[in-house]
């Protein structure tokens, strides 16, 4: 008898030591997980309120750690809009927003997202055509350069606008002789340019709208 619990007993001990390893992993697990929501969740209402104050960058580091603790697509949409309305940051937020339909394909505001996409590559082809244009016009040597500026590309963090301005000098005027209406003008001749919109759908944010997160 005593051999025979001598035997079980040693195993009996590393069976209840396994279930107490067990149990406690089950258990720590659940606990780590909660912390993490909890953390993602303060997170997401701490960039939700950078956001709506305008302070992007403070809201595009909350967001991101808040996906760091909580693995939701709508983290990666709500970085890509803070990369959309920071300046100079478009191929970032055309990044987030791709990555986001390829993690949540079924998503509600898959239409409204691919506009903001298609936008943003409407402005990066724009910015590529910008620094690779030639320019309007070359001058010999000894002479000066012409008055009116080279096109220039204006950026905003919602639209492309593109204002061109003509780079060909202006005619030198007429001998006062020929100019038989001078003596008989009263007004002044207005310039006028030209100026070229280019519409790409970034409308702008309206209210903290992110699509819904479930902690």
């Amino acid at each position: 008898m005593d051999a025979l619990l001598s035997s079980v007993l040693p195993m009996a001990m590393r069976f209840t030591s396994m279930a107490v390893v067990l149990v406690s992993m089950f258990v720590g697990g659940g606990i780590a997980r909660a912390d993490d929501n909890a953390e993602a969740k303060r997170l997401f209402m701490a960039g939700t309120k950078h956001f709506d104050l305008a302070e992007y960058d403070l809201a595009l580091n909350d967001f991101k750690e808040g996906f760091r603790h909580k693995d939701d697509p709508v983290f990666l949409y709500n970085i890509a809009q803070c990369y959309r309305l920071l300046k100079n940051h478009e191929e970032d937020s055309l990044k987030f927003f791709q990555t986001y339909l390829r993690r949540l394909p079924t998503a509600r505001n898959r239409d409204e997202v691919e506009r903001k996409i298609t936008g943003l590559q409407q402005v990066l082809a724009a910015q590529d055509r910008a620094r690779s244009a030639p320019p309007s016009t070359t001058i010999r040597p000894g002479e000066s350069p012409p008055d009116s500026p080279p096109p220039v590309v204006v950026l905003t963090p919602n639209a492309l606008t593109e204002v061109v301005v003509s780079a060909v000098p202006s005619p030198r005027p007429k001998p006062l002789y020929k100019r038989w209406w001078l003596w008989t003008a009263v007004g002044g001749v207005v310039v006028v340019g030209v100026a070229v919109g280019l519409g790409v759908g970034l409308s702008q944010y309206n209210g903290t709208a992110f699509p819904k997160v479930t902690f």
